[in-house]
């Protein structure tokens, strides 16, 4: 104890440049990473609680796993088509096809199509189905309900991207009934599209039937009623404007043409009259002239021979002389018949050309003639057309779009009829299933072993969830990290708690125990906040009440007293009953209300040795040394607290006359104490840290969070110096494993005359939570 005080004294003689003073700074806290060695602690801390997550999913697991029945799958490809009105599959040709597949996959995961392959199948009939649903006496609606829902919990429908297949997969009991549902399913998945799509297009066939026969009566309607108007307004040519005008135009040229030919015949008639009697007839010819041509050539060729041969006197010459005198005259004779015969033909003929002239003459006359009277007429007929082309015109637009909108229609029901042929999306099975023997499930050791894993992870981020979660203080690496603070010490948790007499405090009565070494370290650390000799003044405060702030401060005035220092204990926080009053009731002296008031004087209360038991002495000392022990202010305490609660404390406190008795006791004694209300209870703490040089921040273990830290340090404006941990729980905290000195407070337990305990069982830690309510009451103050 001796070498404690030393240290202490050494301490207070250090130049105030070499001490570390500790302020609140908001800015200068660090932040906190999460090391492997914290993750470590945190699995440490929570290990409880992983392992009875992963015991809790992975057993049941394990158990249903073996329990469950054998299951087997099987699977048919499908293939996505999109069939044009000619029937090319448009998949095929367009790669598009992504979202025709997922309206197939959600068709087939449909109840409509899990209803058409109960139905088809007559499931609800089938014994192995039965015994999939579960047998029951439910029927009708009912029983079609559970079977839809019992094949649809047992149907997996896939797809892969940039792929027009589908793979649809049955899991049952039984290969065979898995492989024919799922081979039904896409032929019934078809059937309900195809029903429903034909059911649409006839709907709409209907409908564009209906309107086509609306149509085709518009349309009749407006081609009689033009009819009629151009019957009744003689307009059989158009309109009687530009059709009318390229009529005339084209009737007027022909008329001048006729005017020319008729011209041109009656020139080429007295042409053709004059040129027919020009005609000769030396040439002309007949088979008996060539005939005769042809012998006397042959006679004068042989006489001209026999000459060169005979002479004239040889009998052939004059035999070939004689007959060639008669071809000669039979071919004179000859030649004069035929000038004749042709004189007589071109006699006929020029007739004939004459007549035929003077025809073509008279009728190019009469085309030109009745040309010029049409022509009057149609340009009458014109004039008169030009008074009608606009009722024309409006009919004529009526009638044209009375067609094509009859027209259209008409296309549109050979689409509708064509696409109930044969477009639409369909669906074709390309690999059907077969029965698969080797079953899929259950697999214990997979199962389990996936379930270890996931329950595993699903544990450790349960627990880092509620480490983060968890705002409660309870190490002080907490407060340096979120306030800048130290902790100047972590007093155990005390089961009965601490007495109404200070002489009972464990720090006095057991010196040796954990609580002791835990008071004084904390006193230590206290009186090393000091930057200047002499006494020293600490208001100690809490975020709310029962924090424990009057078991911290009577500990404090313990500690002191065992180092040997004079302490007083001033209890402000008057507004409620607490275990200062307690101790306050038990001393047969005035109290801090009678000194406010004026009832009593300080300064007599200290000398007068009547009033001496106010102040904790050793038994069995004479007047005389009671005496002497005051004057040398050594080892003592001195409670200054109220004997009941004061409902208006503001009434008897006020700054001048608390100001003059803190400065009163201050010099009286090395430390002043004074237990101040919770700082977020009132303001009065606040206030009262003008008055002392040091102020101390009570936390409760476990239970004061971060928000109620820093709001009770904004409160204090800053001016906290320290926290004090109380109520620690020493086997918990070393459970939790943070890495400080606590957890290994039970190594070191040879060190402490009282007994510890390992880390609490589930058991004890559940009866405490059932405690805890009582546990409070009794350690509030």
């Amino acid at each position: 104890m001796a070498n404690l005080v030393e240290v202490n004294e050494f301490e207070n003689n250090l130049p105030a440049e070499r001490r570390l003073p500790w302020t609140y700074r908001p800015e200068a806290v660090a932040h906190h990473t999460l090391s492997l060695r914290d993750f470590v602690r945190l699995l440490e801390r929570h290990k409880r609680m992983i392992l009875a997550v992963i015991a809790l999913i992975t057993l049941p697991v394990l158990a249903y796993q073996l329990l469950s029945p054998n299951l087997y799958s099987s699977t048919s490809q499908v293939q996505v088509q999109l069939i044009d009105e000619v029937g090319i599959n448009q998949a095929d040709v367009s790669n598009r096809n992504e979202v025709r597949v997922t309206n197939a996959v959600r068709l087939h995961r449909s109840r409509s199509s899990a209803e058409a392959v109960v139905l088809d199948l007559d499931l609800i009939n089938d014994p192995e189905f039965l015994h999939e649903m579960g047998e029951s006496a439910e029927g009708g609606t009912v029983k079609m309900h559970r079977a839809i829902n019992t094949l649809l919990d047992k149907l997996t429908v896939t797809s892969e991207p940039n792929s027009d297949l589908i793979q649809v997969t049955i899991t049952t009991e039984s290969p065979e009934l898995s492989a024919r549902i799922a081979n039904q399913y896409p032929l019934s998945v078809s059937k309900v599209r195809t029903q429903r799509g034909a059911e649409q297009r006839g709907e709409l066939l209907q409908s564009l039937l209906a309107e086509r026969d609306e149509r085709e009566e518009a349309a009749r309607s407006a081609s009689n009623e033009l009819a009629a108007f151009r019957s009744e307004a003689r307009m059989p040519f158009g309109l009687g404007a530009n059709e009318n005008l390229s009529y005339m135009n084209q009737i007027a040229a022909e008329a001048a043409s006729a005017s020319a030919n008729s011209a041109g015949s009656s020139s080429r008639s007295a042409v053709i009259a004059g040129a027919a009697g020009l005609r000769s007839t030396a040439q002309a010819t007949s088979a008996a002239v060539q005939q005769l041509e042809r012998q006397q050539a042959t006679l004068v060729a042989e006489r001209a021979r026999l000459g060169a041969t005979f002479g004239s006197g040889h009998p052939d010459m004059m035999r070939v002389t004689s007959e060639l005198a008669s071809v000669e005259a039979a071919l004179a004779s000859q030649r004069a018949d035929a000038r004749s015969a042709a004189q007589a033909v071109a006699d006929a003929e020029s007739a004939q050309m004459r007549e035929m002239a003077r025809s073509q003459a008279a009728q190019d006359a009469a085309r030109a003639s009745r040309l010029q009277g049409a022509l009057a007429s149609v340009r009458s007929q014109a004039f008169q057309n030009n008074e009608n082309s606009v009722r024309l015109s409006e009919l004529e637009r009526n009638d044209a779009l009375a067609n094509a909108a009859f027209a259209s229609i008409v296309e549109r029901i050979e689409q509708v009829r064509a696409q109930m042929q044969l477009e639409g999306v369909n669906t074709t099975v390309v690999s059907p299933a077969v029965a698969n023997y080797d079953r899929i499930s259950p697999a214990p050791a997979k199962m389990t072993l996936m379930a270890m894993l996931g329950s595993a992870v699903l544990a450790v981020m349960i627990a880092l969830g509620l480490e983060l979660a968890d705002g409660r203080l309870r190490t002080s690496a907490h407060v340096a990290r979120h306030f800048g603070l130290p902790t100047l010490g972590m007093l155990p948790r005390i089961e009965a708690g601490l007495s109404d007499k200070i002489g009972e405090s464990p720090v006095i009565q057991d010196p040796h125990s954990l609580f002791a070494e835990a008071a004084r370290s904390t006193y230590s650390e206290m009186r090393s906040l000091r930057t200047q000799r002499g006494p020293q003044s600490v208001l100690i405060t809490s975020p709310l009440p029962n924090d424990g702030k009057s078991t911290v401060s009577l500990t404090l005035a313990a500690a002191a007293k065992v180092m040997g220092q004079s302490v007083v204990l001033v209890d402000l926080d008057l507004r409620v009953q607490g275990l200062l009053k307690e101790v306050q009731s038990n001393l047969d002296t005035p109290d801090i209300v009678d000194v406010l008031t004026g009832r009593a004087d300080l300064a007599e209360l200290l000398r007068d040795p009547e009033v001496k038991p106010m102040l904790d002495t050793p038994d069995g000392l004479s007047p005389d040394e009671i005496d002497s022990a005051f004057a040398q202010d050594n080892g003592r305490i001195v409670i200054l607290s109220a004997k009941r609660a004061v409902e208006n404390p503001a009434a008897i406190l006020n700054a001048q006359s608390l100001r003059r008795l803190l400065t009163e006791l201050k010099n009286h004694f090395d430390l002043l104490i004074i237990n101040a209300p919770a700082a977020l209870a009132v303001r009065d703490a606040r206030a009262m840290c003008d008055f002392t040089d040091h102020t101390l921040v009570v936390s409760r273990w476990g239970r004061t969070t971060i928000e109620q830290m820093s709001a009770t340090l904004e409160t204090l404006s800053g001016r906290a110096d320290g926290v004090v941990f109380d109520h620690v729980d020493y086997a918990e905290h070393a459970r939790r494993q943070y890495g400080d000195a606590i957890q290994f407070y039970v190594a070191a337990s040879d060190y402490y005359s009282d007994h510890h305990e390992g880390p609490p069982s589930l058991k004890d830690r559940i009866m405490r939570i059932f405690r805890k309510k009582r546990a409070e009451d009794e350690f509030a103050y």
